[in-house]
């Protein structure tokens, strides 16, 4: 029952926070037109997570909404941590209050989520986005780099 709501919980974060973004404005276009992945991709063998976006090369702005996807494998991760890096040696900025995904995924699913680039974030050449399992931080995977510019 419990991760049935998760799941649940889940689903109606993820909805609202597509719907919140989906309004389109310049500086939109740049951040939804690397935002396509193929499904045959979600899928993991092993434990471990795999990011599929962003998958690296892309150019937003501070403001821009971010769409990051992620396929994972662990039976007890309850839950994902989402940060923003804006260099490798960065610890990282929480871009979710709360853990997103599944509690204990099985590697055949993806989790998508929508993030906003806030102000507070520094502009980079070299930004990542690391996700780690909520409950076994060696869980975890940084995506490959991409550009975020000042407003």
């Amino acid at each position: 029952m419990k991760k049935q709501f998760a799941l649940s919980l889940a689903f109606l974060t993820s909805a609202l926070l597509m719907g919140c973004g989906s309004s389109s404005t310049s500086s939109d276009e740049d951040s939804s037109s690397s935002s396509s992945y193929n499904a045959k991709d979600c899928t993991l063998s092993e434990d471990g997570i795999k990011i599929l976006l962003p998958s690296g090369g892309e150019e937003y702005t501070i403001g821009d909404s971010v769409t990051i996807v992620f396929v994972a494998k662990y039976a007890n991760a309850g839950g994902f941590s989402v940060l923003y890096k804006a260099s490798e040696d960065d610890k990282g900025t929480e871009l979710f209050k709360n853990s997103v995904g599944d509690d204990a995924p099985d590697g055949t699913a993806c989790t998508e989520v929508k993030a906003l680039l806030s102000d507070k974030l520094s502009a980079s050449t070299e930004a990542s986005i690391f996700v780690k399992a909520y409950n076994a931080p060696k869980i975890r995977a940084t995506s490959n780099t991409f550009t975020v510019k000042a407003k």
